[in-house]
C-alpha cells in the first residue's frame, strides 16, 4: 500500500511540488528516479499548481466565512447580519433655507389664500466646486398665509440631496419574493414604507423600521432592514407574530431618496426648481419666492466601509440594545446621531464632585459647532429607549481645555539656509497639523510630550533638539455677572508646587507668615484672566495701598457700582491658595488672600466664593491657566482638548549656546482674552471653540 502523503497542510507551491516528489519516491518504480530535467517534472508542475490553487480558493473560501478575515463586502455584511447588525447606508447631505412667498388676491377679492405649500419632490438646484446637485423635499409642507399682506414664509425647511423616487410592488404568496429598493446609494433614514389594501385603494398604512423584536406584536406595522448584495438594501415585513404580515394582493409603495453623499457637502447657492401651490390650487410664479440659505449643505456620508463594519458590527452585539456601560451610551448615540465626529460617554461619579444617577455623553460634531438645545433633546429621548430606568443621560457640550506649549526649537544655522521666521513658519504649520491629526479621537486619550517634541524635532533637519514648557487653560464659565458663585475646574494633571522649591532660611526664623522653617514662595503656578470683581474698587485699591492687611477687607469691600471696578487677576499664593490681585503703579497689591484653593497634587483648581463684576470682551467666562508638572498630558472625562496660540522661538545653538530650562515660572504668564493692555493673548479661534448660531441642525 503507498504512503499517505504528510505535508497536507503546505499552501507553498514549492512546499506542494517537493511534497508530490517525495510521495512518488515512496513508489518502487520512481525510487532511484531523477525528477529534474525529465518530462515527468511537467506533470509535478501541473499538479503542483493545480493543488496550490484548490488550496488557494478553499483557504480564502474559508477565511470569507468570518468576520475578522473576510475581505470581499457582501460576505462582511452576510457574517454582520448574524450579529444582528446592518451597515449603515449612504448618507445625503442636507441643508436648510427660509423661503418667503408673496402670493396673490383670490379672483376679484381682496382676500388671499389661507395657505401656500411646498409639494415633495425635487425643488433645489445648487453647485459646488465640483459638481450641480439636485435636492429634495421628502415631504409635503404647508404655512399659513398672512392675511393682511398675502405673504407666507416657511422659516426653516431641511431639504436633502438627491432625487425622490418610488417604487412599488404587488404582494403575491405563490411567489417567493423580495422587496428590494431597485437602487444603490439610497439613504435609508429617509426610506418611507407605506402598504394599502389593492392598486385602487389610496389609504394607506406608514410601516416604521424596526431595529429589534421587543414590544412586536401581530399587529405592528414594522418592517426590518437588510443589505444585500451589490450595495442595495430590502424590507423584510413581520411574519404575523413578531410584526404584521402582509397580505396578499397588498401595494407597497416605497418612497426614498437617491443621493451622492458627501460629494454634495458645501453648496451654498440654492436655486429653486419645485413647486409651491396655494389654498386654491395656484402655483406660486418664481418670480413671487425668495430664498435664503440658513445652513450650507453638509454631513453627507459615504456608505458604511467594510472595515468600519468589521469594527463596529461585534460591538453593536455586545449592546444587546440597551446602554448600560459607557461603551454602550457611546456606540448608541454614534446610531442616533451618526453627524458625531467623536463621543466620550462618562459616568457622573467621575465628576468633581461627583453627580450620582447620571451619564453625560459629550458630542463633538462633524460640523464643529455645539449642538443647539433641540437636538440635544432628541437625542436624549432617543437614548431613553435604551436607558436604564434610574439612569439620566445628559447630552452635554465638551469641555473646552486648551494645551499651551512655549518650544525652543534647537537648529543648526550652517545646516539650513532658511531665516528663524522660515523656521518658525514651518514649526506653526506641523503644529497645526499635528493638532489637527489628534482631533478625530481625543477624548480621554493623552497628549505626549515626547511625541509633540518628536515632531518639532522632525521639522527641519537641520533641527537637533527642542525644549517645551507647557500650559493647560480652562474656562470658568458657571457663573452670571455680579453673582457670587463658586465652580471648580479638574485638569487632571499635578501641578508645580511652589512651595517645593521655597526652601528653608539658614537661621531657622521662618519667613514671618507663620510658616516657620520655610521661605515664602516666590512664583504662582495658577493665574488667571484679567477681570472686574464686583466690589473691588479703585477706593478700595487706595486703601489697600495705605496699608490695610487683607484680613480687614471684609468690612472694607463695597457693593457701590457708582464706583469704577479695578482690574484683577487670580494667582495661587504656592501654598494651595488662591490671592486676588491688582497692580497699581506697577506694584502688585493683593486685595483678597482667600478667593478658592488649588490641589496641586490633582491639578483640581476651585474659585469661590466671588463675584464677577464684568470681562474685558463682556462674555461670561473667565480663562484659568496652570502649570501642568509634566508635558506629557492626560486629558480628564469629557474634556475636547486642543492646542492653542503655540509659541515657538527657533535658537541657532551656533550663535547662541544657552540652554533653556524645561520649567522656568518666570515664563509662565497666564493667559487672557479681551481689549485690554494686561496679559493679553488672543482667545481661541480652534474649531473647537464653537460659535454660536442660528442653525437648523
Amino acid at each position: 500500500m503507498p504512503a499517505v502523503p504528510s505535508q497536507l497542510t503546505a499552501l507553498d507551491f514549492a512546499e506542494i511540488k517537493e511534497s508530490i516528489k517525495s510521495y512518488l519516491r515512496t513508489r518502487s518504480e520512481f525510487s532511484d528516479y531523477d525528477f529534474e530535467g525529465s518530462s515527468a517534472a511537467y506533470l509535478i508542475d501541473i499538479l503542483a499548481y493545480n493543488t496550490y490553487y484548490s488550496a488557494f480558493n478553499a483557504n480564502m473560501a474559508l477565511n470569507e466565512t468570518f468576520l475578522e478575515s473576510a475581505t470581499v463586502r457582501d460576505n462582511i455584511v452576510r457574517v454582520a447580519k448574524q450579529l444582528n447588525y446592518t451597515p449603515r447606508s449612504v448618507k445625503a447631505a442636507k441643508a436648510c433655507v427660509a423661503i418667503n412667498v408673496q402670493t396673490s388676491a383670490v379672483g376679484n377679492s381682496p382676500n388671499f389664500p389661507q395657505t401656500v405649500t411646498l409639494k415633495r419632490g425635487d425643488v433645489f438646484v445648487s453647485r459646488n466646486i465640483t459638481d450641480t446637485y439636485v435636492f429634495c423635499v421628502v415631504n409635503d409642507v404647508q404655512v399659513s398665509v398672512d392675511p393682511q399682506t398675502g405673504l407666507a414664509e416657511f422659516s426653516k425647511i431641511i431639504f436633502y440631496q438627491g432625487n425622490l423616487l418610488s417604487f412599488t410592488y404587488v404582494v403575491d404568496d405563490t411567489k417567493r419574493q423580495e422587496y428590494i429598493i431597485p437602487s444603490d446609494n439610497v439613504d435609508t433614514q429617509l426610506l418611507r414604507v407605506y402598504v394599502r389594501p389593492n392598486i385602487q385603494s389610496s389609504q394607506t398604512d406608514e410601516y416604521s423600521t424596526a431595529n429589534n423584536v421587543v414590544n412586536l406584536n401581530s399587529n405592528s406595522r414594522v418592517y426590518f432592514l437588510e443589505e444585500v448584495d451589490d450595495l442595495r438594501y430590502k424590507t423584510v415585513f413581520g411574519d404575523g407574530v413578531l410584526g404584521r404580515k402582509l397580505v396578499d394582493g397588498e401595494v407597497i409603495e416605497m418612497r426614498y431618496v437617491r443621493t451622492a453623499g458627501s460629494e454634495a457637502n458645501g453648496c451654498t447657492d440654492f436655486a429653486f426648481t419645485g413647486l409651491i401651490v396655494d389654498s386654491e390650487g395656484r402655483p406660486i410664479p418664481p418670480q413671487n419666492i425668495t430664498i435664503t440659505t440658513i445652513d450650507a449643505a453638509q454631513d453627507g456620508e459615504s456608505m458604511e466601509s467594510p472595515l468600519s463594519i468589521k469594527f463596529n458590527a461585534p460591538r453593536a452585539y455586545a449592546t444587546q440594545n440597551r446602554a448600560v456601560t459607557e461603551a454602550d451610551y457611546e456606540y448608541i448615540v454614534s446610531t442616533i446621531y451618526p453627524q458625531a465626529s467623536s463621543i466620550t460617554a462618562y459616568g457622573g461619579e467621575k465628576l468633581s464632585p461627583p453627580i450620582y444617577g447620571k451619564v453625560f455623553i459629550a458630542i463633538r460634531s462633524k460640523a464643529g459647532t455645539k449642538l443647539n438645545a433641540t437636538t440635544k433633546l432628541n437625542i436624549k429621548n432617543d437614548l431613553l429607549k435604551y436607558s436604564m430606568a434610574a439612569i439620566e443621560p445628559v447630552i452635554t457640550d465638551p469641555i473646552e481645555y486648551y494645551i499651551i506649549p512655549k518650544t525652543w526649537a534647537y537648529y543648526d544655522g550652517n545646516a539650513t539656509s532658511k531665516s528663524d521666521s522660515e523656521l518658525k513658519t514651518d514649526l506653526l504649520r506641523n503644529i497645526d497639523k499635528f493638532n489637527a491629526a489628534g482631533k478625530p479621537n481625543r477624548f480621554g486619550g493623552r497628549m505626549e510630550g515626547s511625541k509633540y517634541n518628536n515632531m518639532i524635532d522632525n521639522t527641519d533637519g537641520s533641527i537637533s533638539g527642542s525644549v517645551t514648557q507647557m500650559t493647560l487653560g480652562q474656562n470658568l464659565d458657571q457663573f452670571t455677572f455680579g453673582t457670587v458663585f463658586t465652580q471648580c475646574l479638574n485638569f487632571n494633571n499635578p501641578i508645580h508646587n511652589p512651595g517645593d522649591l521655597a526652601g528653608t532660611p539658614p537661621d531657622g526664623t521662618g519667613d514671618g507668615d507663620g510658616d516657620k522653617g520655610s521661605c515664602a514662595p516666590t512664583y504662582s503656578t495658577v493665574k488667571s484672566g484679567t477681570f472686574y470683581a464686583t466690589g473691588y474698587t479703585d477706593s478700595l485699591v487706595d486703601v489697600v495701598g495705605e496699608g490695610v492687611s487683607t484680613t480687614q477687607l471684609a468690612t472694607t469691600v463695597t457693593s457701590d457700582d457708582t464706583e469704577t471696578l479695578v482690574p484683577v487677576n487670580i494667582r495661587d499664593d504656592g501654598r494651595g491658595n488662591l490671592l486676588l490681585v491688582t497692580t497699581r503703579n506697577e506694584k502688585e497689591l493683593i486685595l483678597n488672600n482667600s478667593v478658592g484653593s488649588v490641589d496641586y497634587s490633582t491639578g483640581k483648581v476651585c474659585v469661590g466664593p466671588l463675584a464677577v463684576g464684568g470681562t474685558p470682551d463682556g462674555t461670561e467666562r473667565l480663562p484659568i491657566a496652570v502649570n501642568p508638572y509634566s508635558v506629557s498630558i492626560t486629558i480628564p472625562p469629557g474634556v475636547d482638548p486642543t492646542i492653542f496660540n503655540p509659541n515657538v522661538y527657533p535658537i541657532n545653538y551656533i550663535n547662541n549656546p544657552g540652554v533653556v530650562s524645561p520649567f522656568d515660572p518666570n515664563n509662565f504668564d497666564g493667559w487672557n482674552y479681551g481689549p485690554t493692555d494686561i496679559n493679553i493673548i488672543d482667545y481661541p479661534t480652534d474649531t473647537f471653540q464653537y460659535p454660536e448660531f442660528d442653525s437648523c441642525f
